[in-house]
């Protein structure tokens, strides 16, 4: 099976697109052996944008594909002008996607028209915009008015004062119309220029921290990130497609904190960041963002059609949820949507979430109630059942040990392909035998078996940057 690799160092000075610096895409088989590398957009690989060359090739690419700056102006007068009327003059086309004045309707009379606009309308584009495309990396889903009560009430027992919003443009609307935190959107879907001015709104590619706009966007952003003494407080916020590389993303967040920085003249000041991810790709996240946590909120939309509260959602709620780098004892979800203070975590989760005390956490991750298996030493989803050929709880249905297994990772010796039972390298260090209650390694009922100090010193472990590195070189 072959594997993906994005090399994100030097990506500025990567051949350009119309989204701007493409990324450089490594494909290696089993062993790690180079098969391709190639240059590729970053903003779309579902062939929506064709770019694509070889890296060996790239020596003859010229970097003429990205519209000019000139041009880009001509779009912001256009913008500008119909911005600037009276509301009562305006019509926005639906099949066109463009806000109009009514004086100039030429060649969009047969149209479907909206013509009931109004200021407040305007201020909130997003409750009458079609959502861009539901799959690929322009997938487009708008939060639930409940979850922008949740977010708000966050933000505010926080004391952000400015939110920079990455791909939430239903977010900076609310922030914008209802209350008094400063909100800037970075976006790539370029509409949001009919409604909002440079000031409010920057078309941006998040994937590689590119302003279409460079010379006025670049201003505009740094003066945003500016702080006034200690009054301001700064955050981002974003809501990428599901369907996103982490990496990149991670990349963009990295370097607006450094910028971030410089232009503060602070030493090591964090940005404070919110990340919008379903809570199966918690890995991937805290492979490039450490210290970002998931907190048990369940983030609901209204145009996806089951993550959201209704006839038609999933069992357990909406798997998406709030990663950050604050600490989660610092604010409070909501009660009245169901959620409760763990004493013992010293943090706010769902009501179906039952702190286990043999863990020492609240063990949910997916909105189940999880239980306890005392031959794991570990809580497993609630239709998990121990297997004693894989010596690990897996669903019932479909289960077949022989594919289970390749795909386990081991918990004592971190190497994927085996489950503890059948750790040679655990055997390897004269340790025949496991525990069979508590702890696989030392029997203590008080950790798990990854959080075991014996563990930990036998096969000289350690943890950077996400990752568990161990005596034998195996990585998690």
């Amino acid at each position: 099976m072959a594997r993906m690799e994005v090399i994100v160092d030097g990506l500025q000075d990567n051949p350009c697109c119309h989204h701007g610096p493409t990324v450089l895409f490594r494909k290696t088989d089993l062993n790690n052996v180079t098969i391709e590398k190639y240059y590729a957009c970053t903003a779309s690989r579902d062939g929506k944008c064709p770019f694509k060359v070889t890296a060996s090739k790239i020596g003859a690419f010229q970097n003429g594909i990205l519209h000019n700056e000139a041009e880009r102006d001509n779009f912001t007068e256009k913008y500008d002008e119909i911005r600037n009327e009276p509301v009562s003059l305006k019509v926005y086309c639906i099949q066109c996607q463009q806000l109009l004045l009514k004086s100039r309707l030429k060649g969009h009379e047969n149209h479907k028209l909206f013509d009931k606009l109004s200021d407040d309308i305007l201020r909130q584009p997003t409750r009458f915009l079609a959502p861009l495309s539901m799959d690929g990396n322009e997938a487009q889903y708008f939060f639930s008015d409940s979850t922008l009560t949740c977010l708000e009430t966050i933000l505010k027992e926080l004391k952000i004062t400015k939110v920079i919003c990455m791909g939430a443009p239903r977010l900076h609307e609310h922030l914008l119309s209802r209350t008094d935190i400063q909100s800037l959107l970075l976006d790539i879907d370029n509409r949001f220029h009919w409604f909002y001015d440079e000031s409010f709104y920057l078309h941006y590619n998040m994937f590689n921290h590119f302003f279409f706009n460079r010379k006025r966007a670049e201003s505009i952003f740094n003066n945003f990130l500016m702080t006034n003494g200690s009054t301001d407080q700064i955050c981002i916020f974003t809501d990428p497609p599901f369907g996103c590389r982490t990496e990149l993303l991670a990349n963009t967040i990295r370097r607006i904190n450094q910028l971030y920085n410089v232009i503060n003249q602070f030493t090591q000041q964090i940005l404070p960041s919110f990340w919008i991810f379903p809570y199966f790709m918690e890995t991937y996240i805290q492979n490039e963002l450490p210290s970002m946590e998931m907190s048990d909120y369940q983030v609901n939309y209204t145009n996806h059609r089951t993550y959201h509260n209704g006839e038609k959602s999933l069992k357990n709620g909406s798997p998406v949820r709030i990663f950050t780098n604050i600490p989660l004892d610092t604010f409070h979800l909501p009660s009245k949507e169901g959620y409760k203070w763990c004493s013992e975590c010293h943090k706010s989760v769902h009501k179906t979430n039952q702190h286990c005390f043999k863990c020492g956490k609240c063990a949910s991750k997916n909105g189940a109630t999880y239980h306890h298996c005392t031959k794991c030493n570990w809580c497993v989803k609630p239709n998990y059942k121990h297997c004693n050929t894989c010596g690990r709880c897996t669903q019932v249905q479909g289960h077949i040990c022989s594919s289970y297994k390749k795909q386990l990772t081991c918990r004592i010796c971190l190497k994927k392909g085996h489950a503890e039972n059948e750790c040679t390298i655990w055997r390897s260090f004269k340790i025949n035998k496991m525990a069979k209650t508590g702890c696989m390694v030392c029997g203590s009922k008080h950790h798990t078996v990854n959080a075991c100090e014996k563990r930990k010193r036998i096969l000289e472990e350690r943890y950077f940057l996400g990752r568990y590195y161990n005596a034998i070189n195996c990585a998690k």
